[in-house]
């Protein structure tokens, strides 16, 4: 069991080769990001592994695209990064 006072990362692998990341403190939802696969392993080497929960997917409702972050407030912004 993980504790929940660690911030996870639950990452969906789309069939398109984008990487939806939700952050998660306990029940509290943070930020959205989207990474291409480049983006994806060079944010990767900046969190803790523990934390990381890796799944494929059909989809994701996001509507967004490589480089963009949605914010726990609804707030969208681009990060070239992570593209």
């Amino acid at each position: 069991m993980f504790p929940l006072d660690e911030m996870h990362h639950y990452v969906t692998v789309t069939p398109d080769g984008q990487y939806h990341v939700q952050n998660m403190v306990g029940t509290m939802i943070g930020q959205h990001h989207v990474h291409s696969e480049q983006g994806f392993r060079k944010w990767r080497k900046k969190i803790n592994k523990k934390y990381l929960h890796l799944e494929r997917g059909e989809f994701c409702v996001c509507g967004l695209g490589p480089g963009y972050v949605k914010e726990y407030d609804g707030r969208v912004w681009f990060n070239k990064t992570y593209i």
